[in-house]
């Protein structure tokens, strides 16, 4: 009985991990017809590019389609973050998806590289794709201590047996106006 856990519950919640310890953004699966195209940003991408939630981002991509660059956009220019950080724009995700040439039904991430004075985008492989591994805590919710009851006598009626006490019924005066809607009614 040494591994029983006293006075407390295992929450049924686990804490959200980061999948990667570097910049990545991951574009979302389709898997169904009129599913969002999303761009999630992880927390190390936040940092690199110096992004908050509500805050906007620009994609770039060179004449030639080979370089795709992301940076935060000034003003009212580039494309709205949720407060979480991610986004959705199809013209954006379809393209990239084109130039790229991904299977959108399976989820890319893609690294967030600086690379000439820009921070460009490109797709991880498989062998660069290993995965940050943060160990999962399990929380415990904690109950107040209880007292086992010694000589507990336990007493108990079935429901026909027990008589029912008769409960005082007090009426209400009656006001003028409700004496008077009585005559009308």
């Amino acid at each position: 009985m040494e591994n029983l856990i006293w006075d407390g519950v295992p929450a049924q919640r686990t804490r959200k991990s980061e999948k990667y310890d570097f910049a990545v953004v991951t574009m979302s699966a389709i898997d169904k017809p009129g599913a969002g195209r999303k761009f999630t940003f992880n927390k190390a991408a936040q940092s690199v590019l110096g992004i908050n939630g509500e805050d906007r981002v620009s994609f770039g991509f060179s004449t030639d389609r080979t370089i795709i660059a992301v940076r935060k956009a000034a003003g009212d220019a580039g494309l709205k973050l949720t407060k979480t950080c991610t986004l959705s724009d199809k013209r954006t995700y379809d393209f990239i998806a084109k130039i790229l040439d991904l299977d959108i039904t399976q989820e890319t991430d893609l690294e967030i590289v600086a690379s000439n004075g820009l921070l460009t985008l490109s797709r991880l492989t498989a062998t660069e794709a290993a995965p940050f591994e943060v160990e999962e805590e399990e929380t415990y919710i904690s109950a107040p201590a209880v007292e086992p009851v010694q000589d507990a006598v336990e007493s108990f009626e079935l429901a026909s047996e027990v008589e029912e006490e008769e409960e005082e019924v007090f009426e209400m005066p009656v006001s003028e106006s409700e004496e008077s809607t009585e005559d009308v009614w």
